[in-house]
Formats: structure tokens, C-alpha cells, sequence
């Protein structure tokens, strides 16, 4: 995907994670395991085929501007809206981001928005080849936690009602495709 940037900033780019291309060196997005994850984990994690991962970059800059994760997980019906409930079966299909994060000198400028954005729409076209009733993610606790999630609820997403993992939200395919299209 490119966006058009402002006349001062080079055009953003985001694309299939590449160890070659991705430069991960000096990326912090100020919480110490996701950065992590993104320099220690994430080649391992793509290789065995535990997540796949999108990255954000500007220009020729290789340098990691952002980057999201996508994995497949199962719900339990119980949760999330009256219609998983009706549908008779234990467990839902959806697409769990596992990971968005934005270099801290990069945040507060409208990269996170782009990014899940980005991530919504793939999850639309995963959905048409292999059927997901949901994108679902968990809200990271820390000291931001409260804008974080008023990030996530200004975007469609709602709590699921894990009593497990209160911090878990979800959005339906079904609404994502009504307001992105596809």
C-alpha cells in the first residue's frame, strides 16, 4: 500500500515483512517486549509460519517505521455478539492482530490509524479465502492503556467479554466490509 505523505515526508510504504530488506536496528516504540519481538522473534516467528508480519517504512528508508502481525485464532461462541452464540458451534474462526506498534518518534501521527487500517483491509481478503468472523486483538496494558483503547473503540472495535482477557476487543468482518468496502 502507498499513501500519498505530505510534501515534506517521503511516501509511506507498507509491505510483507523481509529480514533483507527491514531494517529493525533502532526501532523502539517504548515497550521493551514488543521491540523484542520485533528485532529477536519476529524472522522465527514468520519462518515457522506462528504469525505474518507487515512493516511500514518511508521512502528508500529501510528503517521500521511500524509494523503489524497478523495469526489465525478461535474465539469461543459464548463471547462477542448474540450471533456466534446461535451459531452451534464451540469455537468462531477470526484473524488476531497480535502486534501494532509505531517508532515513539513516529507516534501521535496518524501511522497507528494507517497501519490498522492496512491490517483491516488484508483481514477482509483473508476472510474471503478461508472464512473469519472477526478481527480481534488485545488492548496493551501500561500507562497509555486508556488512549489506546479509545484508539481501538474510535475504529469499530468492542470488547469481546472474555472474562479471561477483559482487554480483548473485536470487530466483524461484516462491519469492516461495510465501512471499507470489499
Amino acid at each position: 500500500m502507498q499513501a500519498d505523505p505530505p510534501a515534506d515526508r517521503p511516501a509511506l510504504t507498507i509491505a510483507k515483512f523481509d529480514k533483507a530488506l527491514h531494517d529493525r536496528s533502532a526501532f523502539s516504540c517504548g515497550f521493551a517486549p514488543i521491540d523484542h519481538f520485533l528485532k529477536s522473534s519476529l524472522s522465527d516467528q514468520t519462518k515457522s509460519g506462528m504469525v505474518a508480519a507487515w512493516i511500514a517504512t518511508a521512502g528508500e528508508d529501510p528503517a521500521v517505521l511500524g509494523f503489524y502481525t497478523l495469526g489465525a485464532l478461535a474465539v469461543r461462541s459464548d463471547f462477542g455478539p448474540k450471533t456466534w452464540q446461535r451459531s452451534r458451534v464451540l469455537d468462531v474462526p477470526v484473524i488476531y492482530i497480535r502486534a501494532v506498534a509505531i517508532r515513539q518518534d513516529m507516534q501521535g501521527r496518524g501511522l497507528g490509524t494507517a497501519l490498522v487500517i492496512d491490517a483491516m483491509r488484508r483481514c477482509l481478503g483473508i476472510a474471503e479465502q478461508m472464512g473469519a468472523a472477526a478481527i480481534v486483538l488485545d488492548v496493551l496494558e501500561d500507562d497509555h492503556f486508556d488512549r489506546r483503547w479509545r484508539f481501538y473503540e474510535d475504529l469499530g472495535f468492542r470488547p469481546l467479554g472474555d472474562p479471561m482477557n477483559p482487554t480483548r476487543v473485536f470487530i466483524p468482518t461484516s462491519d469492516v466490509r461495510a465501512t471499507l468496502g470489499g
